[in-house]
């Protein structure tokens, strides 16, 4: 199959009048952020999936060294509790459940070497839907586990962001208290 130009725009030069058109209005990529923190520890074992897609997601998108050290480590990222559950949303015609809410949730602090908190224990969650056919068992049984991992990444990626959110002010404020 192959596309012929018809004297619109090429899709290289739609991609680059469509940069042009998105920075305009004060659109760009979100790149590396600056995180007020100079180095942290992920507190969550060396063996850890999780462990590792955080440490993977905080080096590619913000400046914090990762340190296996905790001594060495200005803060360390400690992960209070992952649970994960469902609930059911809807009932087929014969009284069966049909229609299920997969929850994610993750507990997790952030402390500086005195043990002040930078961020209190806070809980991010995510949640999929997911329909169920009691013909397909293996079937929702690894689309529940995709779904599962997708919720994982989710997750990260809220605890990358609100670390990524830190002021300077908040780490300084932490700095003041005595452990």
């Amino acid at each position: 199959m192959s596309f012929k130009n018809t004297g619109g725009l090429s899709r290289r030069s739609f991609v680059a009048f469509s940069a042009l058109l998105l920075s305009g209005c004060g659109w760009h990529l979100r790149g590396i952020q600056e995180v007020p923190l100079e180095s942290m520890c992920i507190d969550l074992g060396p063996n850890s999936a999780i462990g590792a897609m955080i440490k993977r997601n905080l080096r590619a998108r913000t400046d914090i060294e990762i340190v296996e050290d905790k001594e060495k480590a200005e803060a360390i990222f400690k992960l209070i509790s992952l649970n994960r559950g469902s609930s059911i949303l809807a009932y087929n015609s014969e009284g069966q459940a049909r229609i299920y809410s997969l929850i994610l949730s993750a507990r997790f602090t952030v402390t500086l070497q005195n043990g002040a908190e930078v961020i209190p224990p806070t809980t991010v969650s995510t949640s999929r839907e997911m329909t169920w056919d009691e013909r397909d068992y293996n079937g929702r049984a690894q689309e529940e586990q995709l779904l599962y991992q997708e919720m994982e990444t989710n997750i990260i990626h809220l605890i990358v962001n609100r670390l990524s959110h830190l002021t300077p002010e908040q780490v300084q404020q932490a700095k003041k208290v005595d452990g």
